[in-house]
């Protein structure tokens, strides 16, 4: 009976021995894959701040590259102010060799130039000549109303005729619109010799002018002259007011 008793107590004994090991391994085995989950938790961390670090890294290049992109814009441009003793009026002369005009731009006020040279200038000589190109630069309403003006009894051919010539000088050219433009110029009275006639002064102006690029050209004489087919459709010219 006592021999059982400590047989029985024996293999209790080895296996609360055996149980007790069985919860130590499971303990230690919790312990490890906490550890494990620890350690995965800070090396994603690790990896994200890293990921993140280098987005601002590129954003940050980013940033710099279009700074130096915009630096150029940035800079500041010397505008030189340009005023009329007479009139008081002012614009921007910008040196040519910073000029930015346009391709278009360019020849618009080329032709608007020529424009009022050829209408506003007389010289018995070529009077025929300019007659013809204003004629071709125009659509029909604007050259008859230069026909009417330099047939009038005031006009510079019956007034002048081969005593004087008037010369005229473009000041500048300003777009009101793509299609309209004021071009401002002087007009002086010549002797045949090319001195300024003491009888006239000076006077200055205004022309607005509205213009296409639709004119026909028929001839290659009206090519040579109008290539681009240029024409005026309308003419107004004021005296510019003297301050």
């Amino acid at each position: 009976m006592m021999l059982s008793y400590f047989q029985r107590t024996k293999k209790e004994a080895e296996k609360t021995k055996v149980e007790s090991k069985k919860e130590m391994d499971n303990y230690f085995a919790a312990i490890r894959d906490f550890e494990r989950d620890r350690i995965s938790l800070i090396n994603g961390k690790v990896k994200f701040f890293q990921i993140g670090a280098f987005l601002c890294m590129i954003v940050i290049v980013i940033q710099a590259v279009a700074l130096a992109l915009m630096s150029p814009l940035k800079t500041a441009v010397p505008v030189m102010i340009r005023v009329d003793n007479n009139t008081g009026y002012t614009d921007a002369v910008s040196p040519l060799s910073d000029a930015k005009e346009s391709y278009d731009e360019v020849v618009n006020k080329y032709f608007l130039s020529q424009y009022v040279v050829n209408y506003e200038s007389y010289d018995w000589q070529t009077i025929q000549s300019m007659n013809d190109t204003v004629d071709l630069m125009s659509d029909s309403k604007t050259f008859s109303q230069y026909k009417t003006q330099i047939t009038a009894d005031n006009s510079p051919l019956n007034v002048l005729k081969q005593n004087n010539k008037i010369k005229v000088r473009v000041k500048s050219v300003t777009f009101l619109k793509d299609d309209i433009a004021q071009i401002r110029f002087d007009k002086a009275v010549l002797n045949t010799d090319g001195t300024l006639s003491a009888d006239y002064s000076q006077t200055s102006w205004v022309a607005t002018l509205a213009f296409d690029y639709k004119r026909k050209i028929k001839s290659e004489g009206e090519r040579l002259l109008n290539p681009l087919g240029f024409q005026a459709l309308s003419y107004r010219v004021d005296p510019e007011a003297i301050k």
